[in-house]
């Protein structure tokens, strides 16, 4: 229950200061079809953000990555799941969204690169100057090499792996980047995805032949980590073969989620995203989770989700050097309010201006 009571005062400082924040710089959130998904994404952002707090809880040392002082395992596996979970609901509504464009009659090439180079480059660059900036501030080495900026950035091959003044990115950014290299990943698929459909126009045969050979290749080959975000991706693929919508109450969506998770005992093995395969139909369906997920402070919070994502590590790397030994939980409260604050600026002015080009 210690656990559980600080999430929800974390996550519910997120949401207020999120809200006041983007009130302040007139934020609107969007509108479009599928009205659950923007209060999905916030709230799978924040679960993200509030699950790293605990990683860097158990020391002082600016370094500490662990779960190891949390001696009940029960309590390990849930926090695991809050994150871990968060990331594959990612890649399942970014497989959904982009497949539907692998489906359609035609493909604009150009315009779809231009515009996830917009989407994914100028946030990571500016989160990356903030990285600098802030380490430069909690490290006592320093260094100016242009190499640590490149292999900062996130590409089709490499995750993300350098120091910035003496510090690891992955301490600075809680190591977010390596699914950035995932949807890089996503973006080169989806065009030849379309090719391919063109010439074998049966694309739920494509996803379930696909998903047997992901489950073939975990039992009987090798229980490598990669298939099973290979299988997040397919699981979004999946729903967006079925276009027949099976509106269910909301307390029935409750429960299978409910379900979904009592269920895994790993985020990262192939079953799991069958699992939340389920549970993602039932929002693309329109559950809201009795009016949640579409009311306007959630909205707002999946407005700066992916801000959220890319930056709580840093605010959460400093407020740590400078707050730890006040008290266990004012390093987080102020690392939370930094984030809630920081994100809306960045949507506005770094993620929005970006898209609309």
């Amino acid at each position: 229950m210690h656990y559980l009571k600080e999430y929800v005062i974390y996550f519910t400082v997120l949401l207020l200061t999120v809200f006041i924040v983007s009130k302040i710089l007139k934020i609107e959130p969007d509108s479009h079809k599928y009205s659950s998904f923007d209060g999905a994404r916030g709230i799978c952002a924040s679960l993200v953000a509030i699950f790293h707090l605990f990683w860097r809880d158990g020391g002082s040392a600016t370094e500490y990555w662990s779960l190891d002082y949390i001696s009940s395992g029960r309590t390990v596996h849930y926090i695991l799941l809050t994150g871990e979970l968060s990331v594959g609901m990612f890649f399942i509504l970014s497989a959904f969204l982009f497949f539907k464009k692998a489906l359609a009659a035609t493909f604009d090439y150009e315009r779809f690169y231009v515009s996830r180079i917009l989407r994914i480059y100028p946030p990571v660059a500016f989160s990356i100057i903030m990285i600098y900036a802030a380490s430069y501030a909690i490290s006592v080495n320093h260094s100016y090499q242009i190499n640590d900026l490149i292999q900062s950035l996130p590409s089709l091959f490499n995750y993300p792996m350098t120091r910035i003044n003496d510090i690891p990115l992955a301490i600075m950014n809680s190591g977010v980047l390596w699914t950035m290299v995932w949807e890089l990943r996503l973006y080169v698929a989806i065009p030849v995805i379309f090719i391919l459909l063109k010439r074998f126009p049966y694309p739920r045969s494509f996803v379930l032949l696909s998903m047997a050979y992901v489950v073939y290749q975990w039992y009987f080959v090798s229980k490598d980590i990669e298939l099973s975000y290979t299988m997040y991706f397919l699981a979004g693929f999946m729903v967006a073969t079925i276009n027949k919508e099976v509106k269910l109450h909301d307390s029935l969506s409750s429960i299978v989620l409910f379900v979904a998770v009592m269920l895994i005992g790993n985020a990262y093995n192939v079953i799991t995203p069958l699992l939340m395969m389920i549970v993602f139909y039932t929002l693309k369906c329109g559950c809201t989770y009795f009016g949640i997920l579409t009311c306007k402070p959630i909205k707002l919070l999946g407005a700066c989700s992916f801000s959220i994502y890319l930056i709580h590590g840093i605010p959460q790397a400093v407020s740590k050097h400078y707050f730890y030994d006040d008290g266990y939980m004012i390093w987080k409260l102020i690392s939370i309010i930094a984030i809630g604050v920081i994100a809306p600026v960045m949507y506005k002015y770094i993620e929005k201006t970006n898209n609309e080009h």
